[in-house]
């Protein structure tokens, strides 16, 4: 154990001297904790009053005694990013304004650890987040290579490190090619490894599509998943940029009660071959509206963005930030709300945590009203006089007796406590 630390501290020392290719931007300014929050959109207050168009919000209400997973923090989203080889994790941060929770790397079972990159990692306070792929070609093809060995050196590699960390293991995008009942076994032998090398890595299962299931043939079990990781892609076609967030909904709310969900990875299109045009403005945009919406997803414990051109597996789309001043002042912007966080918790206990309910909620006329199905949730009573919005039966939040209930600028949604 000495010698692994004795190693440690001297890469650490060799890597501090080492720069990669800067990156192709100049940085921007750190921006003042004092600027207001582009996530306040409206307030119980009054900042809203068009009665013929109110405000639909997110209603987030508590799980008494929920455990949270390993690492789950216990309210707020890590800040993440995957980051293509020609910026360096320091660079980004400085740019960005804001340190970062987590950063990606690809690796193949086969493949040497990338002991520089972790370190780094470690320079800037940040978890490694590993995409464990299949063997490549080549190994696969070598009737040398044993994968169940090179599985079982993959996790004592890790594990030496003694740090926290995250595998995300064959996600779909690998096109692994095993039937459900192998890719399973494989999956929960790997899990297992780990467990007995690497008790401090998180495993990730990656859904393979956003229509996916709890019941998805390849889902390998909750006992042996940590999180659920699902890539958003905002993508750009004949109506303009795909609206990931209606798409992410439904599969949020399938998986919210079993596993902290990861996004893994985010991508907003600013180039695409639909159209072949630049749209930088609508991207800048929309990176504002995807983080300030996720915001309003309690289990989405971390996003990580993909500053990678061929993340996407179309490769239509450019979704890279780094590129251009606009784009990472606008990621700049919306990573700055406080509800982000740039350090991982190892803490995890049983404690009540939020729960967004599937009906949302509305600011009208600068109060807040309720869906009676999230009162139907909740067990609670529902009152007698109702106000019809969109023909749908609410409750004004004044008419529910023994609940507070607030509505959180921060994070633009309505607290049923």
């Amino acid at each position: 154990m000495l010698k692994i630390f004795l190693s440690l501290a001297a890469l650490i020392i060799l890597t501090s001297c080492v720069t990669d290719t800067p990156a192709p931007i100049v940085g921007i300014p750190n921006r003042s904790i004092e600027q207001p929050s582009p996530f306040i959109t409206a307030s119980a207050s009054g900042a809203i009053e068009d009665d013929n168009h109110p405000m639909p919000i997110a209603v987030l209400h508590y799980a008494k005694n929920a455990m949270r997973s390993v690492y789950e923090p216990a309210d707020g989203i890590y800040l993440a990013a995957w980051l293509t080889p020609h910026t360096t994790k320091r660079e980004f941060v400085q740019q960005t304004g804001q340190d970062h929770a987590a950063f990606v790397r690809d690796i193949h079972i086969g493949d040497d650890i990338p002991v520089t990159w972790i370190i780094q990692c470690i320079a800037v306070m940040a978890t490694p987040i590993f995409i464990v792929h299949p063997p490549r070609a080549e190994q696969e093809n070598d009737p040398e290579f044993e994968i169940w060995e090179q599985i079982a050196e993959l996790a004592q590699q890790l594990g030496g490190f003694n740090l926290p960390m995250f595998v995300a293991f064959y996600p779909p995008v690998s096109g692994h090619g095993l039937i459900p009942a192998e890719y399973s076994f494989i999956f929960r032998y790997a899990r297992s490894l780990f467990l007995s090398y690497a008790p401090q890595v998180a495993f990730v299962w990656v859904a393979p599509a956003l229509n996916s299931t709890i019941r998805n043939p390849f889902f390998p079990g909750s006992d042996v998943v940590d999180w659920v990781g699902v890539s958003l892609f905002a993508s750009r076609g004949s109506n303009g940029l795909a609206n990931v967030i209606e798409a992410f909904t439904p599969f949020y709310h399938r998986f919210q009660a079993h596993h902290p969900i990861m996004v893994l990875p985010l991508g907003v299109s600013h180039f695409s071959r639909y159209d072949h045009a630049y749209n930088i403005a609508d991207a800048t945009a929309e990176i504002m509206r995807i983080y300030q919406a996720l915001a309003g997803f309690p289990r989405v414990g971390l996003i990580a963005y993909g500053d990678v051109f061929g993340i996407n597996p179309t490769r239509r789309d450019d979704f890279s930030i780094t590129i251009d001043n606009r784009l990472m002042a606008a990621y700049s912007e919306a990573v700055a709300n406080s509800h982000f966080v740039s350090s991982l918790e190892t803490n995890t206990a049983r404690s009540s945590r939020w729960v967004r309910s599937e009906y949302v909620g509305y600011v009208k006329e600068g109060r807040l009203y309720i869906d009676i199905n999230t009162l139907a949730e909740l067990s609670i009573t529902t009152p007698r006089n109702t106000t019809e919005i969109n023909e749908r039966s609410f409750v004004e939040v004044s008419r529910i007796t023994g609940r507070s209930v607030s509505f959180c600028e921060i994070r633009n949604v309505i607290k049923l406590y």
